[in-house]
């Protein structure tokens, strides 16, 4: 209870301000939340993710087994990770087969994200500073769309925003409890979404870096290896389920899977001028030409295992075009908006297509209006954060390590999630990092323009700021 406390607002204005903030928050997802539910019930189902979670969920809730198949005999899954399917078979148990009951659940991860995202700037920043990111981050529609529909998005936000306020408050306290929570809300955010997987390796050695001066070194080995330690022990344990039900002890083979149809797929479609349809089938049939007649071909873990090795020979091959289509996946979830249009029905991708060609008779007025006014909104507000961030980070750079820190780690995000297909689905879950450094930059415009103290000041990369609950108030 003192570590969920640390995320209140401190001193009665803030508190207050915070808190209505927040509630406009929670109100809006929740009448969009009813909309959805009134005028598009499926809505909540985005793409064939949703789908598959959902089978994952009903397959724990009917056999208790983990499994996407649609009836017995169930194969063991190997790409998606179990925390989501968990929730939602939990969900499922208590309410019925109901998947719109997710959006509750989401609108209140994505309050305690807000939240975290306050208090991260409040240490770094000051407390206005962790107001306005409260506001950008109400404010943004990719995080109130993915509060609408039953993917990851929210979860996996949520866990890595926990892990990276944990790790800001352990560089000010010596406690071993901020580095125990890092690593527990590392282990959910991996168990979310693999792309955790090796967030969970690198934090722990940040962390000592960065604390080892302050704390001791002796304290900050022992406190990085706590938390290496809860997240490798529930992550180890899943690796070993897995070696015996698939017979491969990777944690999962979403990496596998993506290599091939992704970004090996992007570079052969660029090189031979195909589609990436086109560039995926002709992949698939080269790799199912090259295994050996004695290849176990019932394994879906050992056949996805094949492939990533078939698809890394691709890359390894093709460094310059690897750096191309990554450039542009990045780009991509960099500058992608929103598409809240699809809540209620419209094809956010067709649409897009049809407004690059003009073609403005082939969807109805209403789904215009909600594109359009989808699409101006989110851009606004990227062009509002990406300026902020672009000035702290040219006027005071990577001056402390928990700002190099959330820099990395949005870094790392980003470009792993870049393939081919990538848009603004894979952005939400570094949002609240966007916010919190454009937060900074606009406070340090404030005190630039004003000669008023209201960020905090610079330490060395290696050494962490001091509390901040003297400008909180």
């Amino acid at each position: 209870m003192t570590s969920l406390a640390a995320l209140l607002p401190e001193g009665d204005r803030l508190r207050k301000a915070c808190m209505v903030v927040a509630l406009l928050g929670v109100l809006s997802k929740a009448a969009l939340g009813m909309l959805v539910m009134a005028y598009n019930p499926e809505g909540v189902f985005e793409s064939t993710d949703s789908q598959e979670y959902h089978q994952l969920a009903l397959n724990i809730v009917r056999y208790g087994s983990f499994s996407r198949s649609l009836s017995p005999p169930l194969e063991p899954e190997a790409i998606r990770t179990p925390a989501y399917p968990v929730l939602l078979s939990g969900l499922y148990q208590v309410v019925g087969i109901r998947p719109h009951g997710v959006v509750a659940i989401q609108i209140a991860l994505s309050l305690l994200t807000v939240l975290a995202g306050y208090r991260i700037a409040s240490l770094l920043f000051g407390a206005r500073a962790g107001l306005l990111t409260a506001i950008f981050l109400t404010l943004d529609p990719v995080s109130l769309y993915y509060s609408q529909v039953l993917l990851t998005e929210t979860l996996f936000g949520a866990a890595l925003t926990l892990a990276l306020l944990w790790m800001v408050h352990g560089s000010r306290d010596p406690s071993f409890s901020y580095p125990c929570w890092a690593g527990i809300c590392l282990a959910l955010a991996t168990y979310t979404r693999p792309t955790g997987y090796y967030l969970g390796m690198l934090f722990p050695v940040v962390f000592f870096v960065a604390t080892r001066h302050a704390h001791g070194w002796r304290r900050a080995l022992a406190s990085a290896v706590l938390m290496w330690l809860l997240f490798a022990v529930p992550v180890g344990a899943w690796q070993i389920h897995n070696y015996l039900s698939t017979g491969s002890a990777e944690f999962s083979q979403a990496k596998n899977q993506y290599l091939l149809i992704a970004k090996a797929a992007a570079i052969v479609a660029k090189r031979d001028g195909l589609s990436l349809e086109e560039a995926q089938h002709r992949l698939a049939e080269h790799h199912a030409a090259s295994l050996p007649l004695d290849f176990p071909r019932s394994s879906q873990a050992h056949l996805l295992e094949s492939q990533g090795k078939f698809a890394q020979a691709i890359v390894v091959a093709h460094p310059v075009l690897l750096v191309r289509t990554t450039l542009q996946g990045t780009a991509a979830n960099l500058l992608g908006p929103s598409n809240l249009a699809h809540l209620f029905g419209a094809d956010n991708v067709a649409l897009r297509k049809a407004f690059l060609q003009q073609d403005f008779v082939r969807f109805p007025l209403r789904d215009w209006v909600i594109t359009l006014a989808s699409w101006t909104w989110g851009s606004l507000l990227l062009v509002v954060l990406y300026a902020g961030v672009v000035v702290l980070l040219t006027h005071r750079g990577l001056w402390n390590a928990d700002v190099a820190l959330l820099v990395l780690t949005a870094a790392y995000v980003i470009l792993v999630s870049s393939g081919p297909e990538a848009y603004s689905r894979f952005r939400m879950p570094v949002m609240p990092i966007f916010c919190v450094l454009a937060a900074g930059g606009y406070l340090y415009r404030m005190e630039s323009r004003f000669g008023e103290n209201v960020t905090a000041r610079p330490a060395d990369i290696t050494g962490a700021l001091p509390p901040m609950s003297t400008r909180n108030g």
